[in-house]
C-alpha cells in the first residue's frame, strides 16, 4: 500500500463497500479502494443516482461491458458526487475535500475522436467514452475513481445542492445535448417525445435555450404537473390524443423546428420525422435496441422526398468539465427545482431496493436520491 505523500490525500484506508454486479444480479460488498493513477482522483461519495443503464449493467444487458460477466463482477454506477480523497500525481486544479462530480460520461480527452469533438465516441467506439460502471468499476460505492480528472472533474459551486449536481452531471448532460446542438431559434416551437428523465431535461433545457412553445408527447396520460413544472406548454399523450395531428394544428401545419426523440421507441422516430417542418431539426437522444440488422422506418413524403432540408442529430451526451461546470452555473441561478426529478430518496444501504423500485413503473420513481451520509 502507497503511504500518504505531502498533500495528495489519505491513501491508508484499504477497503470500503460497493454496490456490485454479477451473474444478473447486483449487491453491496467489501471491495478494495482504489488508488489513483497519475492521472485520477479518488473521491469520498456522499450522493448517488442510478437510471435505466445500471438496470442493463446488472442485467449484463451490454455486451461490451466485461467486466460485468467475469467472477469479480463490477461496481454498478455512474452518478455520483463527493468530496475529494486523493489525487494522482499529474492532476492540478483539485485539494483534498474539493466538492466534486464528473460527468457520466468520462472520456480521455486526448484520442482522435475526443479531439474531434465526439467524446462520447472516445477510443473510436460507439459509447466509448461511457465506461464507468460498464466497463470499468463504477461509483455506486463509499469511494470511486474518476479517470482523467482534468478532463472530466469539476467542483461544484456552495450553492447548488447535491440533488441539482446530481442532476448536472447526467440526466441534464444529456437531455440538454439534443437541444444544445441543434441550436434553437428565441420564439422556437419544441416537439419533445418522451418524458422519462432525459426526456424532461430536454424540455426544461428548450425552454431554457428561449423555445416559446414546447410540446411535450408521452406514450400514456400521467405526469403533466411535472412537464407543466419545467416549461412544457402543451402535454399530449398517445392514448388519449391523435398526436401528429394535434402538434400540426398547434403549428398551423407546418410542424415542429425541433422535435426531440427521447422515448427510445423505434415507432417513435418516423414519427419525430413528421412531427419536424421543412428545414427543421430532429434530434435523437435514444439508444433503440434491436439486432445489428434493424433499421428505422423514415416517412419519405414527410422528409421532402430527400429535398426537406430537414437535419437528423444523432447527439451522444455532450460532456467534459467545462461543459458541466457551465450547467453547474445554470443551476447555481436556480432556474427550476431539480428535487423534480428525484422522486425518492434512500440510503446507500437501500441501494438494492432502490434500484429494484426503479425497475418497478407501479412504484413511480423517476430518479432515486442514493444518500452516503
Amino acid at each position: 500500500m502507497t503511504e500518504v505523500v505531502g498533500d495528495r490525500g489519505d491513501v491508508s484506508r484499504r477497503d470500503m463497500r460497493a454496490f456490485v454486479a454479477r451473474g444478473g444480479g447486483a449487491r453491496i460488498e467489501t471491495r478494495e479502494l482504489p488508488q489513483p493513477g497519475p492521472n485520477d482522483v479518488i473521491v469520498r461519495t456522499t450522493a448517488a443516482s442510478m437510471c435505466s443503464a445500471d438496470i442493463a449493467t446488472v442485467k449484463g444487458d451490454f455486451d461490451f461491458a466485461t467486466g460485468s460477466v467475469d467472477q469479480r463482477g463490477i461496481v454498478v454506477g455512474h452518478e455520483a458526487i463527493g468530496t475529494v480523497h486523493a489525487i494522482g500525481e499529474l492532476v492540478e486544479g483539485f485539494e483534498i475535500g474539493d466538492r466534486v462530480g464528473a460527468a457520466s460520461t468520462s472520456p480521455c480527452g486526448q484520442c482522435t475522436n475526443c479531439q474531434r469533438g465526439f467524446k462520447g465516441h472516445c477510443g473510436g467506439t460507439i459509447w466509448g467514452g461511457y465506461t464507468a460502471g460498464v466497463s470499468r468499476d463504477g461509483y455506486l460505492a463509499e469511494f470511486y475513481r474518476v479517470t482523467d480528472a482534468r478532463e472530466n472533474l469539476v467542483r461544484i459551486p456552495d450553492g447548488v445542492s447535491d440533488a441539482a449536481a446530481l442532476l448536472a452531471i447526467d440526466t441534464l448532460a444529456s437531455g440538454s445535448s439534443g437541444v444544445e446542438a441543434a441550436n434553437i431559434a428565441l420564439g422556437s416551437t419544441v416537439v419533445v417525445i418522451g418524458q422519462g428523465h432525459v426526456g424532461l431535461a430536454a424540455t426544461v433545457t428548450a425552454k431554457l435555450q428561449g423555445a416559446a412553445r414546447v410540446i411535450v408527447v408521452k406514450n400514456r396520460p400521467g405526469g403533466e404537473d411535472r412537464a407543466r413544472a419545467l416549461g412544457a406548454t402543451v402535454t399530449l399523450n398517445h392514448t388519449d390524443d391523435d398526436v401528429r395531428a394535434e402538434v400540426l394544428r398547434l403549428t398551423d401545419g407546418a410542424g415542429a423546428d425541433l422535435v426531440v426523440e427521447a422515448s427510445g421507441s423505434t415507432q417513435a422516430f418516423p414519427l419525430a420525422i413528421e412531427l419536424t417542418r421543412l428545414g427543421g431539426t430532429t434530434s435523437v437522444l435514444s439508444s433503440y435496441d434491436g439486432a445489428a440488422e434493424s433499421s428505422l422506418s423514415l416517412p419519405i413524403e414527410q422528409w421532402g422526398w430527400g429535398l426537406g432540408d430537414k437535419t437528423i442529430l444523432s447527439t451522444f451526451q455532450l460532456c467534459g468539465s467545462e461543459r458541466i461546470s457551465r450547467l453547474l452555473r445554470l443551476l447555481e441561478s436556480e432556474p427550476f427545482d431539480p428535487n423534480v426529478f428525484f422522486t425518492h430518496t434512500y440510503s446507500f444501504d437501500e441501494v438494492g431496493r432502490a434500484l429494484t423500485e426503479l425497475g418497478d413503473s407501479s412504484v413511480g420513481v423517476l430518479k432515486p436520491l442514493i444518500q452516503f451520509r
